[in-house]
């Protein structure tokens, strides 16, 4: 009833905050006696030991993925992918969910983040490619890295859907994607600029000018940071928090670096008409435009001042500054190390308004089930499949959906239904060509289960009156004398003999791994569903068809077992 309850409430495709979970008394441990299918791969190179196949492996669609385990939940939506990629004509190109692409993108965040903290630098501090000859060497190297990020995006597949469900493939599909994006940014960036300009001896102030203005338009690339970051935290199970933690730290760093960079134009670029009565700005100012003085040195200067004025306890060396323009360059640091204290406070406050939201709600939730199963004495089997069920029922978050869902008006309640049960008939097989005004209703009067693997969906022998489509997971199916005839997984049904057919259940169904399904009673079928629909009748005829196939197979299995023990006799 809870399960119906919920499910009229619209949550098919979200979190569930309250769905039936089966723990059945009888539990059939699934060790599959069906061939396993050799990976899919093998269909292209032939040995799977070979250094070509596990080189392969690390540009294919990787299980372990973050975004994988997020929009490719089931073992079955993971194979299709891995099929419809090694068997498309683009099999060449790089699955943005790869493992190779991982461990790229872990590589381009400390990229982007160096390029963070090296433009402001470059363009405040680096007047003279004479008295930096060493930038023709550093800048030649981020031109090969730029080359390299310039090919590998050419041939990375990209989604055309929120839901990363449609992987584009195609090289002039991803080429046109790429190039309303950033191409022609990343082409400038890649172009041997420096090195050209050595060879040619062209002038230098061209040059860095030229530098300077691509290495602000790369700083678009600052998006992506963020995304790598999650993606590194979440493939080694590091916990949330530190990640907020540790990216309130870059961001700072960021700003303080920035803070000093933009500090030493200001004072260098502009000229102070007054700068005669101040001779200890004018020392301070002359010093910083020297460039005989060094890049790290003329950056601790200022990098000292600019703590001083950020964090105004006192004005240091240069004292209480006495010209106008000296004051109104002191005045804006102040001002920015106002914004900055504003930012600290509000970010330490979102931090803890996530240790006191849902993850620490669900942390709270975790510590009670816990001292519950210690209480209550569970084996270790059952403590695992516990913690195993709300982590994969919660995703390691927590929020009171039911009441959330209270709170909405009678017209967005029903919005929301008709959103997510659309993509519920997308995903169900049987349910695609049935009419909208007849599935509506017959979704919101599904109940929702969750099974764990190795959980007795349907046990053979038994009188239910239920028919099970599976959202997302696999069950495999036993006949009532133990053999396995098959997997079902996504999209599919089982379970539908019950509708037409007031006869005990012929098969045994056990879940091979986390699986949401949605469950219809034969009751609510035949209120909604007339005899003469077309859906009745397809559904009519599946049942009867796989009832053949099983009472053929069973009856196969038997005879076989009778040769088997004539033949021990």
């Amino acid at each position: 009833m809870l399960g119906k309850m919920v499910s009229r409430l619209g949550d098919i495709e979200d979190r569930e905050s309250s769905p039936q979970v089966q723990y059945p008394t009888d539990t059939h441990i699934h060790d599959c006696s069906l061939k396993d299918e050799p990976h899919y791969l093998t269909n292209r190179i032939s040995s799977p030991d070979s250094f070509a196949f596990r080189a392969r492996t690390w540009f294919l669609i990787d299980p372990e993925h973050p975004q994988t385990k997020r929009f490719y939940s089931s073992s079955y939506m993971f194979r299709t992918e891995l099929i419809r990629h090694i068997k498309s004509d683009y099999w060449f190109i790089i699955h943005p969910f790869s493992r190779f692409r991982f461990y790229w993108d872990i590589w381009l965040l400390f990229y982007f983040y160096g390029l963070m903290i090296a433009t402001p630098l470059t363009i405040a501090f680096v007047k003279s490619l004479r008295h930096s000859s060493h930038l023709y060497y550093v800048t030649s190297i981020v031109d090969v890295l730029a080359g390299a990020e310039l090919t590998i995006n050419c041939i990375t597949g990209y989604s055309t859907d929120k839901y990363y469900r449609n992987i584009r493939l195609s090289p002039w599909a991803i080429f046109k994607n790429y190039l309303s994006g950033m191409f022609v940014i990343d082409c400038l960036f890649a172009f041997p600029k420096c090195t050209l300009a050595k060879i040619f001896d062209m002038e230098e102030k061209i040059i860095l000018d030229a530098i300077n203005v691509v290495l602000l338009l790369k700083l678009f690339s600052v998006r992506y940071i963020w995304i790598y970051l999650t993606n590194l935290f979440e493939r080694f199970r590091i916990d949330m928090l530190k990640y907020y933690i540790l990216r309130l730290m870059m961001i700072s760093t960021l700003f303080l670096h920035w803070s000093v960079c933009f500090y030493k134009m200001m004072i260098t670029v502009m000229d102070d008409p007054e700068v005669d009565f101040d001779e200890i700005w004018h020392t301070h100012v002359e010093y910083l435009r020297n460039v005989d003085n060094g890049i790290f040195e003329r950056y601790g200067k200022c990098c000292s001042t600019v703590m001083y004025y950020v964090f105004p306890r006192s004005f240091g060396e240069l004292g209480i500054p006495k010209t106008f323009f000296a004051k109104s360059v002191v005045a804006v640091c102040i001002a920015v190390g106002i914004s900055f204290y504003f930012y600290l406070i509000l970010q330490i406050y979102k931090l803890i308004t996530i240790m006191s939201s849902t993850k620490r709600k669900y942390a709270e939730m975790i510590s009670q089930l816990q001292a519950y199963m210690k209480m209550k004495q569970f084996p270790v089997e059952m403590k695992n499949r516990l913690l195993y069920y709300y982590e994969k029922k919660f995703e390691k978050c927590y929020f009171a959906e039911e009441k959330i869902l209270q709170t909405l008006s009678n017209s967005l309640r029903n919005q929301i239904v008709d959103h997510n049960a659309s993509r519920f008939f997308e995903q169900v097989f049987v349910l695609r060509d049935v009419p909208r005004h007849i599935l509506l209703p017959l979704v919101r009067s599904m109940e929702k289960e969750i099974y764990l693997p190795n959980d007795m969906v349907i046990k053979a022998g038994t009188s239910t009156s239920k028919v099970y489509f599976i959202q997302y997971g696999s069950v495999a199916v036993y006949t009532q004398s133990g053999k396995e005839i098959g997997h079902i997984s996504d999209g599919d049904h089982f379970g539908e003999i019950a509708l037409f057919y007031k006869s005990k259940r012929l098969v045994n169904i056990v879940a091979i791994e986390f699986s949401k399904i949605f469950v219809l009673r034969r009751k609510v079928f035949l209120d909604l569903i007339p005899p003469e629909s077309e859906f009745y009748q397809r559904l009519e005829q599946i049942a009867k068809e796989r009832m053949q196939n099983v009472l053929l197979e069973e009856e196969q299995y038997k005879s076989h077992l009778l040769m088997v023990n004539a033949g021990n006799e």
